[in-house]
């Protein structure tokens, strides 16, 4: 099956969440706010992670494998989602990718304020726990982020705005009004239905976080980079989780759709090499994380058939460690200017934190 007698069919259920802290330091504690080169995805992980499980696990078991209520229980469908024994992907792995993805506001990149942010995205039924999860994050930020254990006072949360068009479903430019004082506390409605906006005559694509990405066994590096490699990942990762986390599974004639993407070119690219390193309190060891970062450009004839996985891939993250905030990326259109006004689309990412 081709790549474009699928793109009707990409249904997955996302729903995206903007949490806003107030930051409470002591004397003598240092500000995160003046850490503007932190990258707290892994603190916000192992944060939101030990509060939730200590929130919702009633049996106190150390692990969840042989637990009762392992069907039920947030904590695992969220953070530890088993893979089904009947499953057709990922028969071979007991675990299945998970169906959320963290946002640590990015100085240089997210608007400036007074307030700690952090995007969350949830997907498929991970969206019915959402109350959990504002409990959780609530008491990861009284416990203190980082080392430095500051304090966080969580202020707000907000639903990131979606239009449903009849035919281009796409991002508003902002937030809707704070969801945090109704109780009791309800998730928003998913985006189920991923039909881009119309394809611009260029699209550049920003790294905002390090993309780390593999190919032949290795980390594909600046100069190795090609579209392959990107387009090969991100579809895996998409066809993971509409498998396991929708009710319509992607059928793609693999071997044929990245034959097509070794012939599209990578226009101007400027990527780095960043270096990014993490503790794992259970390996008790650090561990690298670095990735690509910078700007490519692709002539949209050349990618018509792979946009719309494109374009979801700004809220699902490509990569490794996308769970952490790690592979985010956004669309920035390039419009060809001989095009009259009304032919030329607006396209609009995901909204900044």
């Amino acid at each position: 099956m081709a790549i474009d007698d699928c793109t009707q069919t990409l249904r997955l259920p996302v729903a995206r969440y903007r949490f806003r802290f107030l930051e409470k330091p002591t004397k003598g504690q240092s500000s995160l706010l003046n850490h503007q080169t932190d990258f707290l995805g892994s603190a916000w992980r192992g944060a939101l992670g030990h509060a939730l499980r200590k929130a919702v696990c009633i049996t106190r078991q150390p692990v969840c494998d042989n637990c009762a209520l392992l069907d039920s229980c947030p904590y695992p469908n969220i953070f530890e989602n088993r893979t089904p024994s009947d499953a057709k992907m990922l028969s071979r792995y007991p675990l299945t990718p998970s169906p959320y993805v963290l946002e640590p506001s990015m100085r240089e990149f997210d608007n400036e304020d007074s307030l700690i942010n952090l995007g969350v995205t949830l997907l498929g039924t991970s969206n019915d726990y959402f109350p959990y999860l504002v409990h959780a994050l609530q008491v990861a930020g009284k416990r203190g982020l980082t080392s430095r254990r500051v304090e966080l006072e969580l202020v707000d949360v907000e639903v990131e705005s979606l239009s449903k068009g009849e035919a281009n479903p796409k991002i508003t430019n902002g937030w809707s009004a704070s969801i945090f004082s109704k109780k009791p506390l309800t998730p928003g409605e998913p985006m189920s239905d991923w039909n881009p906006p119309e394809l611009p005559s260029r699209i550049r694509i920003r790294l905002i976080t390090p993309l780390r990405i593999k190919a032949g066994g290795h980390f594909v590096s600046p100069t190795r980079f090609n579209f392959r490699a990107f387009a090969s990942n991100l579809l895996r990762r998409i066809s993971l989780l509409a498998y396991f986390f929708s009710d319509t599974p992607l059928e793609l004639d693999y071997a044929a759709v990245l034959k097509v993407a070794e012939e599209v070119p990578v226009l101007n690219a400027n990527l780095h090499w960043h270096e990014l390193a993490r503790h794992s309190s259970r390996q008790q060891t650090k561990l690298l994380m670095g990735g690509l970062l910078g700007t490519f450009e692709i002539q949209s004839n050349d990618v018509e058939d792979f946009w719309p996985y494109i374009w979801l891939g700004q809220w699902l993250h490509a990569g490794k460690g996308c769970t952490l905030g790690l592979g985010r990326y956004v669309i920035e259109p390039q419009f060809d200017t001989s095009r009259s006004p009304d032919k030329q689309a607006i396209v609009l990412g995901p909204c900044r934190l």
